[in-house]
């Protein structure tokens, strides 16, 4: 990890260096990787709708309930795959075998659509919900009990599970997973997500011009803006589903940090113990914009600890219980 500070925070400057820093890192661990059974599934009619499930040898039960995280990766919205093919096909897979060997997590990671497939706001949104409409349905993984649903975004993937959580298109979904008992949703991370487009270079907005439209309506921000105005307390929070926000320390601070800032400044502005207590913060240190879904699975504690910090925060919301 001492190596990646030298590389600066620019993400077209870091991505191809982070990425050949860790190659042989996960190489080392591929058996341990491997190890994990995976399975894939189609989740929509698209053939890009489709999700793997990696599965625990034994699934941790609190509560009389077992844990299924979901974790939408990024890609600045016009690149990724559920297992990227750098590193030898581990990449995404890493950070399943985390969640499964370590902490007993049934975890479900999902395709969604990119601009090179048409997309446009708010599909990466109806993709989320398509998929946990088909976890609901399905209830993947080891075990028969019900679930305490977990969904991590990263980057461009935390835009999608922001606007499924905020977005009244997506309002019938929600109300299945917040309160319902079978599949409930327990926590939401969103990770180095961009809340909001600060850049004043017209060229940087290209991508985002092109999915959103009207950026400044249909970011983050905006959307968690507006179902604080339409609902007084967005349904999500109402049901007490818990929040953080992780953001690496070397993530670009005009794009990422300062955005991060608004988003956080602007929750917190809401004087209403529920709101005030649904969220939380933290970071993950000496990350940059692409190291953290690289680390996990490397056998290294401070590589891995952000992984930790997002199973201690989803662990303690399983013991606490549904709202």
């Amino acid at each position: 990890m001492e190596h990646l500070r030298p590389l600066g925070t620019s993400i077209q400057d870091v991505a191809m260096p982070t990425f050949k820093l860790y190659d042989p890192i996960l190489r080392a661990n591929a058996d341990i990787i491997r190890s994990v059974k995976r399975e894939t599934f189609s989740y929509g009619p698209l053939e890009r709708q489709q999700l793997d499930i990696y599965s625990p040898p034994r699934p941790s039960i609190v509560r009389d309930r077992r844990p299924v995280l979901m974790f939408e990766y990024g890609g600045g919205l016009v690149q990724g795959h559920r297992t990227l093919p750098m590193c030898d096909g581990l990449v995404h897979a890493n950070i399943g075998a985390f969640f499964a060997l370590k902490f007993g997590y049934s975890v479900v990671i999902a395709d969604y659509r990119l601009l090179s497939h048409g997309a446009k706001f708010p599909d990466g949104g109806e993709d989320v919900a398509l998929a946990v409409e088909w976890i609901c349905q399905n209830q993947p993984g080891p075990g028969r009990e019900p679930i305490d649903l977990f969904i991590m975004g990263n980057s461009a993937g935390g835009i999608h599970v922001s606007t499924f959580l905020f977005h009244s298109d997506f309002a019938a979904t929600r109300q299945k997973v917040i309160h319902g008992q079978g599949t409930r949703l327990r926590g939401v991370i969103l990770l180095s997500v961009p809340f909001a487009y600060r850049i004043s270079d017209y060229d940087q907005l290209e991508v985002p011009r092109e999915y959103f439209g009207d950026v400044e309506a249909k970011c983050p921000l905006a959307l968690m803006r507006a179902a604080f105005g339409s609902q007084g307390v967005p349904d999500v929070i109402q049901s007490g589903t818990r929040f953080v926000v992780l953001n690496g320390e070397l993530d670009p601070e005009d794009e990422y940090l300062k955005p991060r800032d608004d988003f956080v400044k602007e929750w917190f502005e809401h004087s209403d113990n529920t709101s005030r207590c649904a969220l939380a913060v933290d970071m993950m240190m000496g990350h940059n914009h692409i190291s953290p879904s690289l680390s996990l699975s490397t056998g290294k504690e401070s590589e891995e600890a952000w992984g930790h910090q997002v199973a201690i925060f989803c662990d303690t919301a399983r013991k606490l219980g549904p709202c």
